[in-house]
């Protein structure tokens, strides 16, 4: 079944300047705003910026460029090929990380995401969803709601762990990646075109890993990379709890605070997959314990060394499908490298080392292996 990026209605260029304006953190109305303050002789409206964006209007080359500048956005990058990731929420972005960095981090995102559903499409085999994305879950459907409907999706008991957080992810259809970088970058949840995408960063810690996950899949669910709006507070705590609510219920975290034992939290942490850290911060705030009870935790935490490196183990929850797919098409001689990187856009090197790292293999370990077989060899 051929599975590609339907074309929205409206036009790439107006995508991008919607795209623009969101990563930007603007409403069309401070938008408009700050082009009526830098270029005094251009006349623009918030509901003219709106138009723009719905394809209802061509704006002129002086519009674009003064929307860019705002947006700090280069000119051509409106009028490049490609639909443009939208909605872009991210789970945590450092004030520290500068907008050109981050601009290139989801240009290296989308251009792995094209290239995963490209080789989907070469070997005829999509992504499907098991589940629909939307749950019909609305605005007064809170937080912890959620959750329990995507448990129930699962078919999971409260003392049940959910195994791996990306399955889940994938079972609502939701395409997945991840993208290793050195930047304060956790992930982000995203549409591109018509579908649901979620990007991780693999070098956080696993039990960070899988909020991470969690949290982005409560963007999806409620919507929120739908929404034109930036990303408030309130639509990021809820993504938060609902991450948060999905790996441990509340009957499972009253439990592992029982009799303030160190020891059973670790082994709630090992069963749950999520860290310590987050289960104080949620006990304190469903009122497991008192405030005064979590200052002594975080306390013993800081003197511990615990804020930095926790107790207990959480494997990895990876997300690999791609690799998977890649992976099997070369074993079963369905491609060649050199195939995959005609299908896929991306350099041999860059495939094999993507390979490579799903495998869990560095490229220090990659390289003392090759010089070890030219030893061999001598």
């Amino acid at each position: 079944m051929q599975h590609s990026i339907k074309m929205p209605a409206v036009s790439c260029v107006a995508m991008k300047l919607k795209a623009a304006r969101i990563a930007a953190g603007l409403s069309t109305h401070a938008a408009a705003a700050l082009v009526a303050k830098r270029f005094p002789g251009l006349r623009l409206s918030h509901a003219s910026i709106a138009n723009y964006e719905k394809s209802a209007g061509a704006p002129g080359v002086d519009i674009i460029g003064a929307l860019a500048m705002i947006y700090d956005r280069q000119v051509t990058w409106f009028f490049e090929p490609g639909i443009p990731l939208v909605g872009i929420r991210y789970r945590f972005l450092s004030s520290k990380t500068r907008i050109k960095e981050r601009q290139q981090f989801e240009h290296q995102a989308q251009h792995w995401l094209e290239a995963y559903i490209r080789l989907e499409n070469r070997l005829a085999d999509p992504l499907v969803p098991k589940w629909k994305k939307r749950l019909d879950i609305s605005e007064s459907v809170s937080a912890q709601q959620a959750a329990k409907m995507v448990r129930a999706k699962c078919q999971l008991k409260d003392s049940e762990p959910i195994h791996s957080v990306i399955e889940v992810l994938e079972a609502f259809g939701i395409r997945t990646m991840e993208m290793p970088t050195e930047l304060a970058i956790d992930g982000f949840a995203a549409r591109l075109g018509d579908e649901s995408v979620v990007i991780l960063n693999p070098s956080s810690a696993n039990d960070r890993c899988r909020l991470n996950a969690g949290h982005e899949l409560g963007h999806v669910l409620f919507g929120d990379c739908d929404s034109g709006q930036p990303t408030t507070k309130e639509m990021d705590n809820r993504a938060f709890e609902f991450a948060s609510y999905l790996l441990i219920p509340p009957s499972q975290l009253r439990e592992a605070f029982k009799g303030r034992s160190a020891v059973k939290l670790v082994q709630a942490k090992e069963k749950y997959g999520i860290s310590m850290a987050a289960m104080i911060f949620r006990a304190e705030k469903q009122g497991v314990i008192d405030a005064q009870t979590t200052k002594k935790l975080w306390i013993q935490f800081s003197r511990r060394g615990w804020r930095a490196n926790e107790p207990g183990k959480v494997r990895a929850d990876r997300a690999i499908r791609f690799e998977r797919l890649l992976d099997q098409a070369l074993a079963e001689k369905k491609l060649t490298w050199n195939d995959a990187s005609e299908v896929t856009g991306i350099k041999q090197a860059d495939l094999k080392r993507r390979r490579d790292l799903a495998m869990g293999i560095t490229e220090e370990e990659e390289e003392e292996g090759e010089a070890s077989v030219l030893r061999i060899q001598r």
